[in-house]
């Protein structure tokens, strides 16, 4: 009787390897390899994304300073005439 409780006390790990530990091992290598493949297509995409932003940005501010230019030149069209007006009077 006291060897039985001895036993019992003492810890127990089995030394044998199941299918399902394998299985299960197998199974989360692949999906955390699944997983940082998409996040790499993920962020090419992403950096895509942004380099199109970037250059809809630039042709955004050249456009706009194209129009700033059309705009100050018909000022002073428009300017030039006022002071004729102004000085024919």
């Amino acid at each position: 009787m006291g060897e039985s409780m001895s036993d019992r006390r003492g810890l127990h790990i089995s030394k044998q390897i199941s299918y399902g530990h394998i299985l299960t091992t197998l199974g989360m290598i692949l999906s955390a390899m699944w997983f940082f493949s998409n996040q790499d297509t993920r962020l090419s995409n992403a950096e895509l994304e942004i380099k199109h932003i970037q250059q809809g940005m630039i042709d955004e501010r050249e456009r706009n300073t194209k129009q700033f230019d059309e705009v100050k030149a018909g000022l002073r069209v428009i300017d030039g005439k006022l002071d004729r007006l102004i000085l024919e009077r």
